[in-house]
């Protein structure tokens, strides 16, 4: 499948080309971390929020198409999918998407898996608000079913009608550790609202969820990400709430820039009043 996604983006690409000869980007983007907690300290190439260093290759072309290919240089151990790929696909730029990719729901703070999809941009008849349309289908156990969302970058309202949403370590990272494995079965049906404000000079994105499911226990999430990056050291204060469990889960980061392309941060994260780890890592592109 890893074979036959590069192979079509290829294809895909060299379709673009035409005459004319596209831009060509090659590069790594890093995502770092080395975690401490009370038993161990381990290196990795991932962060807890589930983002993957991987090395790309990205083209655009003038007639306004694109495409991208990304490979992980580490995958999560709780991950079903064992390969490598972490995104390859095509596109018309500020339009369609087909191939393997992040498909968010709603804002995707709480719900973002890299699946093979279909997405399109599309017009809500009441209002003439913009709507975002994706097919999944990730395999007969995976993630398949339909996202649409109807609204700006400033909020809007979601919703998700399928099967096995929220089965792969990306989905709630925010929430539980990528490194946790999530139920097989997952969830058939999502809701969702999100909206940001702002409070003064700092933005605040807000995010509620409602999943339910033949053999999982429906759940409200609630999750909220506040950024000061006017601020020194940047910091960002994220927290989620399941109520199913009943607990909130918390995570304070700072970060310095350590050059033109990457910085150096710091994550503090925890349930409740407990701590889990502390982490010290890198983001940045080569």
């Amino acid at each position: 499948m890893q074979r036959l996604f590069i192979a079509l983006s290829l294809l895909g690409l060299s379709a673009l080309s035409g005459a004319q000869h596209p831009t060509v980007f090659f590069g790594a983007r890093l995502h770092v971390q080395a975690r401490t907690d009370e038993r161990t300290t381990a290196l990795r190439w991932y962060d807890d929020l589930a983002r993957h260093s991987v090395v790309f290759l990205q083209l655009y072309h003038e007639a306004g198409y694109g495409a991208y290919v990304a490979q992980r240089l580490q995958n999560l151990t709780a991950d079903r999918t064992r390969t490598a790929l972490d995104e390859a696909y095509i596109e018309r730029l500020e339009g369609w998407r087909v191939g393997k990719f992040y498909a968010p729901f709603g804002a995707g703070i709480l719900l973002n898996e890299s699946v093979l999809a279909v997405q399109s941009p599309a017009q809500f008849a009441i209002g003439d608000l913009p709507m975002r349309v994706a097919y999944l289908y990730n395999g007969s156990d995976r993630q398949q079913g339909l996202y649409v969302r109807v609204g700006t970058a400033r909020g809007g309202a979601s919703v998700g009608v399928g099967r096995h949403f929220g089965t792969d370590p990306h989905a709630f990272a925010v929430w539980e550790l990528p490194e946790r494995p999530r139920s097989p079965n997952g969830y058939d049906t999502l809701y969702g609202a999100d909206y940001t404000l702002d409070i003064g000079s700092l933005p605040v994105q807000l995010e509620w969820l409602y999943s339910e499911g033949k053999r999982v226990q429906a759940t409200h999430w609630l999750a909220a990400r506040v950024q000061a990056r006017s601020l020194p050291l940047q910091p960002e204060l994220t927290a989620a709430y399941q109520t199913a469990a009943g607990q909130l889960s918390w995570r304070i980061a700072l970060q310095q820039p350590a050059g033109e392309r990457a910085r150096l941060n710091f994550a503090l994260r925890g349930k409740a009043g407990t701590i889990e780890f502390v982490a010290f890592g890198l983001q940045g592109e080569l």
